[in-house]
């Protein structure tokens, strides 16, 4: 019988009990306890999805510098991708078609989503991002560089703002609210022992009986535009691709593939950032 594999991206704004980016960045003051409450959501997802059948478990940590998961804590069976290394037009951060689902722990709702609790699509730089014409954040950018290899995302835990989108994008993926969205850094928290509860269910029990989810696939050639905030990485942006802009604010990407796609915009982004900070 062939090993039941499941991926894992994770990120930290949508864990339980973080409403502000003073416990969500390295390097500030509350982060330590930002990375707890990772780690603790990210455990609850790994015991649950193991408890349910799976045989191999790939983290891609996708959070600040990919340096946040405390491998000492992982068994044997788990392993994880750290410091971020940029996607190819070949390699989706390790993800494959020999994968059964992915699992988004910790996400959030996109930019300028109203009262979504720490909103943001990756950089704060980023005003929209849209696949093909659809409005998506980080959640749906991830679910279609999985669609890709026609693996559904099966479950998304984060803050209500952030389920609500993806069960919107992903008719039939399996939600969890580890908190309650109620402005930009104000959130209705839950003890942990029970949005931890949560998730280990949740993560069982979609193991056990995958939700029907199709895989997010934008049909080819895919088209994503990104609108970008006033600032030096748009001035950056603007000196580097200006024949790829299609006014003042907004670069525009075609390729065969969303993987292909977004692995040219990490690259351009790594540039601009790059000379912004020059």
């Amino acid at each position: 019988m062939a090993k039941k594999r499941i991926m894992i991206r994770c990120d930290i704004e949508g864990v339980s009990g973080v409403v502000s980016y003073e416990q969500a960045e390295p390097g500030k003051a509350e982060y330590a306890f930002g990375q707890r409450m990772f780690m603790a959501d990210l455990m609850a997802a790994i015991e649950g999805l193991t408890t349910g059948g799976a045989d191999e478990i790939v983290i891609y940590d996708e959070h600040y510098y990919g340096r946040n998961v405390d491998v000492e804590a992982l068994p044997a069976h788990v392993s994880v991708i750290c410091g971020k290394p940029p996607y190819r037009a070949d390699w989706a951060g390790g993800l494959d078609v020999s994968f059964a689902g992915v699992v988004l722990v910790g996400f959030h709702s996109k930019f300028g989503t109203p009262e979504g609790l720490l909103h943001h699509s990756y950089e704060l730089d980023i005003r929209d991002l849209r696949l093909n014409g659809v409005s998506v954040g980080e959640i749906g950018m991830e679910a279609a560089v999985a669609g890709d290899s026609w693996v559904p995302v099966l479950m998304v835990t984060g803050d209500s703002a952030g389920v609500a989108e993806a069960q919107t994008l992903l008719p039939g993926v399996r939600g969890v609210v580890v908190k309650e969205s109620l402005g930009e850094t104000g959130g209705g928290c839950l003890p942990l022992t029970v949005s931890t509860d949560r998730i280990r269910q949740a993560a069982e029990s979609v193991v056990r009986t995958p939700p029907d989810v199709q895989p997010y696939r934008p049909t080819s050639p895919v088209r994503l535009e990104i609108k970008l905030n006033d600032g030096p990485y748009l001035e950056a942006i603007r000196r580097l691709c200006p024949n790829q802009m299609t006014d003042d604010r907004t670069l525009v990407l075609e390729k065969e593939s969303v993987t292909a796609t977004w692995a040219t915009y990490w690259q351009i982004k790594l540039a601009a950032q790059a000379a912004a900070e020059a």
